[in-house]
């Protein structure tokens, strides 16, 4: 999902809610997020996804009339909601300025293009992005050296219908306004923060969120919760079309019952606060490693990126490659495996083919994903098909080989790509046998 069809998403999912936003769980947590940092007087705040301002004035109150508060949300709802509260205070809270416009694309927005703050904060808007690892990059391009940015992501539990919802629509390959599964744990949080190159100073778990703690629903009561977010839900027009719904219908039980125990569906209202900061090194600091291409696999529901660029860009002709893809091979390029990095995701499986390699695929959508030979454990194969378009830096990829080329589809003509030719692999001299 790109940056333009994101905001279009967040405007759909929040424009509807603008008037009652207020009136929700939402100021207790801004309560308990704001009461979480370390704010000083005189600091210049950038506040992403301010929506009606429940963060930004009490970060607001905290740097005080030195200080500096800029607000920006994409819903003109929202932020009007906003300026009617800074309108309201008179003079109190001259130091916030409020602008409306994407937090992906912040150098259109005169108030923040070419600035940098002292603290970045994101309040339960991190999942509503389809790559929160490049979110973060960017947005850390933004804060000041020794700056601190800190955000939130959800339980696996938390709202679990919602997140049913999501994977029914990736395993449809249908849009979903937000994008929960990579969220597994502190510690994916903890990952998306570092592969920023940002000092992660804790990660805390924030319970009771919404108020009700833990709940068990009934595992016969399924088809309540589908009506709720289907049927009535923020994504009627997903499921508009009646064919898609009765597909939708069925997917829907089926992920359920994955998550049902002992005839219950156990929901956890608690999330995870992270706060990290971007390291001393200097005026220009970046982050540590720069992202050289991104990719994801078909459902969406796998993503990763990487720091290195790939190498030995091979197609592979072998019949499992032929019958894994449906096609005459596989190309594969190389990555040194702690330069690639993967969302957490429950869809990312693993099958050994051969006793010389592993490989791993999306039990989502089936996409293959990649191949690690067992005699080099430092290095990955991913499947160059997934490399997103365009995101590749340093130019195309130029094809080193083609391989097994003595079980390619009889129907296929290999082009004079320049590629080296093999009758079976290039490793042959370092593998035993296949039996």
């Amino acid at each position: 999902m790109g940056s333009e069809r994101q905001a279009d998403s967040a405007v759909l999912f929040y424009e509807g809610r603008s008037g009652t936003y207020d009136y929700t769980w939402h100021p207790s947590f801004a309560q308990r997020f704001s009461s979480s940092l370390d704010i000083s007087p005189g600091q210049h705040v950038l506040d992403l996804a301010c929506g009606t301002g429940l963060l930004t004035f009490l970060e607001a109150n905290r740097v005080g009339p030195t200080g500096r508060v800029v607000g920006v949300d994409i819903t003109p709802g929202m932020l009007s909601g906003a300026q009617a509260k800074k309108q309201a205070a008179g003079d109190k809270f001259a130091q916030v300025e409020l602008y409306q416009g994407d937090i992906l694309n912040l150098d259109t927005i005169e108030g923040v293009k070419g600035q940098t703050f002292d603290l970045i904060t994101l309040a339960s808007a991190l999942v509503l992005l389809p790559d929160p690892h490049a979110a973060v990059q960017y947005w850390t391009g933004y804060l000041k050296p020794g700056g601190i940015i800190a955000m939130d992501s959800t339980h696996p539990r938390n709202l679990v219908s919602g997140i049913i919802l999501e994977r029914t629509a990736r395993r449809l390959g249908l849009p979903v306004p937000y994008n929960r599964t990579w969220s597994e744990s502190e510690n994916s949080l903890k990952e998306v923060l570092e592969s920023a190159g940002l000092e992660v100073e804790k990660v805390i778990t924030v319970e009771n969120q919404a108020g009700f703690g833990r709940r068990l629903h009934d595992q016969a009561m399924w088809e309540d919760h589908f009506v709720e977010k289907i049927i009535m839900g923020d994504t009627l027009r997903t499921f508009a079309d009646p064919a898609i719904r009765r597909k939708a219908h069925g997917v829907f039980k089926e992920e359920w019952d994955k998550l049902a125990e002992s005839g219950r569906v156990e929901e956890v209202d608690t999330v995870f606060l992270g706060i990290a900061r971007k390291p001393l090194s200097g005026s220009t600091a970046r982050p540590k490693s720069e992202t050289i291409f991104t990719g994801a696999c078909r459902c969406g529901n796998i993503k990763f990126s990487s720091t290195a660029r790939p190498s030995d860009f091979t197609f592979c002709h072998c019949r499992s490659c032929q019958q894994l893809s449906g096609s005459a091979f596989l190309g594969f390029a190389s990555v040194p495996r702690d330069a690639l990095k993967f969302s957490a995701s429950s869809t990312r499986q693993s099958i050994r083919l051969s006793d010389v390699a592993e490989r791993t695929f999306c039990s989502g959508c089936g996409a293959p994903l990649t191949m690690a030979y067992t005699f080099e454990p430092d290095i990955i194969w991913i499947v160059v098909s997934l490399i997103e378009p365009g995101s590749l830096k340093g130019g195309p990829l130029k094809v080193k080989s083609h391989i097994y080329l003595r079980e390619k589809a009889e129907w296929f003509t290999v082009p004079d790509d320049g590629g080296e030719r093999f009758e079976s692999s290039f490793f042959d001299h370092l593998i035993k046998p296949i039996s």
